[in-house]
């Protein structure tokens, strides 16, 4: 039910604006601002589950939503610890934050 809450919010902030393979600065300021909704509202979970905070974003079918370290870390780039999506190339895009939700980088 929460999941489904925070869906239809997300769909509502990004009405009409769908995946692509180019990522316009508007995509990215998009998912950026839902990668830190979905942040809060897992915020309260534990993040060692997995460096994976979301598989996808609604709306920006192209965009994952991944957590790093602070400074990044040579782990980080290993294809184990990036979203099961965008390591099989189902997602372009990705929204790093770091585990206290701050923004690493857009891409």
């Amino acid at each position: 039910m929460r999941f489904a809450a925070i869906a239809l919010v997300l769909a509502g902030f990004i009405a009409g604006c769908g995946g692509s393979s180019g990522a316009s600065q508007e995509d990215k300021d998009k998912a950026i601002a839902a990668a830190k909704f979905i942040y809060a509202g897992k915020a309260k979970d534990a993040l060692s589950a997995g460096p994976c905070l979301s598989e996808g974003i609604p709306g920006l079918s192209d965009w994952v939503v991944d957590i790093a370290h602070d400074p990044r870390q040579a782990v980080d780039d290993q294809p184990a610890n990036q979203c099961q999506s965008f390591r099989d190339g189902e997602t372009h895009h990705f929204v790093e934050l770091t585990p206290d939700g701050q923004l690493i980088r857009a891409q």
